[in-house]
């Protein structure tokens, strides 16, 4: 189950009890730190937790003194784990950063978990403008849905649904200052949540299910399509949340399908019919994944058949295939082969190249963000 698929279990089964929780987020790094702004972590009256704001150092004190710091409302509360930092006891083991977690348990918090319970269950994106300086949530929108919330009486609003749009136009979290009438000067995270990739694996194996499983401890929307009825069953793939029996005689074999280029596929039918068709159908869709199991003088001959067919060159379709599929690790078992294309997966998605973070010679090795 993923981290986020807990943090909704969890709050769903508080909800049931009528329980109170409190949501825990980090909202600003200085520094590094082994979680990044956006992180969560929830909290139940009766102790149980879900979710993580850092690699295990923080989690047991905001837990033991949440409830205590939010008797008056919602704070954003310092933590750092600087060696030589002015605190008698440093948290965690010297990550050299410091994190700045927002805690909150009024509607404002119930409005971002229901976001985010849409966002698991309905895939649907959205924005939270958190007011890192007077320690609120502004704003939660569900892009192409409902406005969650709007902080009462907020002066800027304008301004902040702007923001709001913009992240949700350009599909990234930011910082932003924005004034305000009286004079007032808020220093915004506007946070945008995408929903969990969607990875179809074309081809109902035994080699698609290790790639399932790691993809559904991922979180991600699983589709497992096949022209093989006996192999596309929900018996065989119960973790995935859709088979399709494909239909290679009809006209468009993928019509039950919904294709997006910004989804991830893969193609391990080991049928060179299948594989022909099912390319023939997705490379128009340029999607941001696309991977081929099989040697690469396979994948030319493939696509040397059907590039005129569907008016891209023979060099750009190949330009747009990840072909032999995934990293190179040594990979033999299914397992491993497996982890080489999520792996592989996950970098693309990130708009990394995958290297070694040994090799990596800037200082940070994840991105920040940045202000507009």
């Amino acid at each position: 189950m993923s981290e986020l698929q807990q943090i909704v279990a969890l709050w769903r089964a508080a909800k049931a009890r009528q329980e109170e929780v409190c949501l825990a987020t980090v909202v600003r790094v200085e520094g590094s730190s082994y979680r990044k702004p956006g992180a969560r972590m929830l909290l139940t009256q009766d102790g149980q937790r879900a979710g993580t704001i850092s690699g295990g150092c923080l989690e047991a004190e905001v837990a033991k003194k949440a409830w205590w710091l939010t008797r008056n409302g919602s704070t954003i509360q310092r933590y750092s784990s600087f060696f030589d930092d002015d605190s008698p006891a440093p948290y965690g083991l010297g990550c050299g950063g410091t994190v700045h977690v927002h805690l909150d348990r009024s509607n404002a918090a119930h409005a971002v978990l229901n976001a985010l319970d849409a966002n698991l269950n309905k895939r649907i994106p959205f924005v939270i403008v958190t007011d890192t300086d007077r320690a609120k949530t502004v704003l939660v929108q569900q892009i192409g849905g409902e406005t969650l919330f709007v902080s009462p009486a907020e002066p800027s609003l304008a301004g902040i649904t702007s923001l709001a749009q913009r992240a949700a136009s350009e599909r990234r979290s930011f910082y932003a200052v924005l004034p305000s009438a009286s004079g007032h000067t808020s220093e915004l995270f506007v946070e945008y949540v995408a929903p969990s990739p969607a990875l179809t694996i074309f081809g109902a194996g035994d080699d698609a299910k290790p790639l399932a499983d790691f993809a559904k401890r991922l979180g991600w929307y699983i589709t497992i399509a096949d022209g093989r009825s006996h192999l596309a069953s929900a018996a065989r793939f119960p973790q995935v949340d859709r088979v399709i029996v494909l239909d290679f005689e009809a006209t468009s074999p993928l019509r039950e399908l919904s294709v997006s280029a910004d989804d991830a596929f893969v193609l391990l039918t080991h049928s060179y019919e299948q594989d022909r068709a099912i390319l023939r159908q997705v490379l128009p869709y340029r999607p941001k994944y696309l991977g081929m199991l099989g040697p690469r003088q396979r994948t030319e001959r493939l696509v040397g058949e059907i590039a005129s067919l569907i008016g891209i060159s023979s060099a750009e379709c190949m330009a747009a295939l990840h072909a032999p599929v995934g990293f190179d690790i040594g990979a033999h078992t299914p397992e491993s082969i497996a982890l080489s294309i999520i792996a592989e997966i996950v970098a693309v998605i990130n708009g990394r190249e995958g290297t070694s973070l040994k090799k990596q010679a800037r200082k940070h090795i994840h991105p920040t963000l940045n202000y507009v």
